[in-house]
């Protein structure tokens, strides 16, 4: 089957031009030799006041649906003037020309990543599967999640003080030839007084949260025995939905946890965080 030459932009929600941080929320795709425009927008909010901790969701929700309704107007244009299944031939010059309009670089929080290109014998499955990829984040690993958490807190000590949240670097913590890497570690001279690590067990899948929380109790629990921690640990925990079938397990670990002289705190709880790294040794 032969494959046609598609082009797609990826929709991000950037609500604080002041960082520049933005989510992928939706995708949209024109292939105008099939006469094909589709969009894919995000349903669900829960990520975005995940990462966007402050955000209240009514903003991504009112402004997704004035967002909706402008694409739906902008199909209804392309699909009179250029898609038009009664003529012969659509206009692909026309139907390009709208496209990079659309998607042309707006000032507002929903805005349209660079166009990109696509070869597909399927537009429809093709929207599908780069909303996947891109939106429905396909591609997360457990270290992209902790990656997205360690950034929440970055900017969570920002708040305090910038040369409080100086203090807190990267790290190793290390005794008897055992090394755990930490995000956050905070040193006076040459002893380490504070560590902080965000921990991501919102998996679905019970097993995911106990394999991966016990190995960083295990790692918490040799380190201790090596004498290598202090005594100011935190754990920011982002914990699976209460009524899950895994939020038993992310209790578990928990517990684990607290029994291993570490302070566990929601990842979103910005005051008890902001504290914790604002406290004196």
């Amino acid at each position: 089957m032969n494959k046609l030459a598609c082009q797609y932009a990826l929709l991000r929600f950037r609500p604080f031009v002041e960082t520049g941080e933005f989510a992928n929320v939706g995708v949209v795709l024109l292939c105008p030799e099939s006469r094909f425009f589709g969009y894919k927008l995000l349903k669900t909010y829960a990520h975005i006041t995940q990462f966007f901790h402050q955000l209240d969701r009514r903003v991504y929700l009112s402004g997704k649906a004035l967002f909706v309704e402008e694409l739906d107007r902008f199909a209804g244009h392309l699909r009179k003037v250029s898609l038009d299944g009664r003529k012969r031939q659509p206009d692909l010059d026309l139907a390009t020309r709208l496209f990079a309009e659309l998607t042309r670089p707006r000032d507002a929080m929903l805005q349209f990543d660079d166009r990109r290109l696509a070869l597909t014998a399927d537009p429809k499955a093709t929207l599908a599967e780069l909303f996947d990829h891109y939106v429905g984040r396909g591609f997360v690993t457990k270290t992209y999640q902790e990656r997205l958490l360690e950034n929440s807190v970055r900017r969570m000590l920002f708040g305090i003080d910038l040369a409080e949240a100086l203090h807190f670097q990267p790290g190793k913590v290390e005794a008897d030839n055992f090394v755990v890497n930490f995000p956050f570690v905070q040193r006076t001279g040459q002893a380490i007084t504070r560590v902080i690590k965000p921990l991501y067990l919102g998996h679905a899948d019970s097993t995911r949260v106990l394999t991966h929380g016990g190995q960083w109790v295990d790692k918490v629990n040799r380190l201790r025995k090596r004498k290598a921690l202090p005594e100011s640990v935190l754990f920011p925990l982002a914990a699976p939905p209460a009524r899950g079938p895994a939020y038993a397990a992310f209790e578990e670990i928990r517990e684990d946890l607290v029994r291993a002289e570490v302070q566990v705190v929601a990842a979103n709880d910005e005051t008890r965080i902001q504290a914790f790294a604002a406290a004196r040794a």
